[in-house]
């Protein structure tokens, strides 16, 4: 049996001031992430079309993001090479990851435990 894929559109997701890098989709597909050179990640329902909540990133452009499984945390990181862990629902920051030592970072993705967050960067990439 063939996939049929979707092709046309049926909702823009708009309001970040600057390209997006990444979008990311939770594990059940009901919300999506999107991760954007204005230093922002913002959560969206990509059904209903609607922006729900806009968090800060680090200090420069967010290159990743990925959300915890019980949809209660996300991580993303970027061009100053630190990783940022928020909660959803307030927004606030947990913890800020500091020390990567290679370049900027490029990809995230939290361990299907939610004990762990994997990173991993790229050299070629100049915010």
């Amino acid at each position: 049996k063939s996939l049929t894929l979707p092709n046309k559109l049926v909702h823009e997701l708009n309001g970040h001031q600057g390209p997006i890098r990444a979008v990311r989709f939770n594990r059940n597909g009901d919300y999506c992430l999107t991760c954007s050179s204005d230093r922002t990640v913002r959560l969206w329902n990509p059904h209903k079309g609607t922006g729900i909540k806009t968090y800060k990133g680090p200090g420069q452009e967010v290159l990743d993001a990925d959300v915890a499984h019980d949809n209660g945390r996300i991580v993303c990181g970027g061009a100053d090479k630190q990783v940022l862990l928020m909660d959803v629902s307030t927004g606030q920051a947990i913890r800020k990851f500091r020390g990567h030592n290679g370049g900027c970072i490029q990809n995230l993705q939290i361990h299907t435990f939610d004990t762990v967050c994997y990173c991993g960067h790229g050299h070629g990439h100049e915010p």
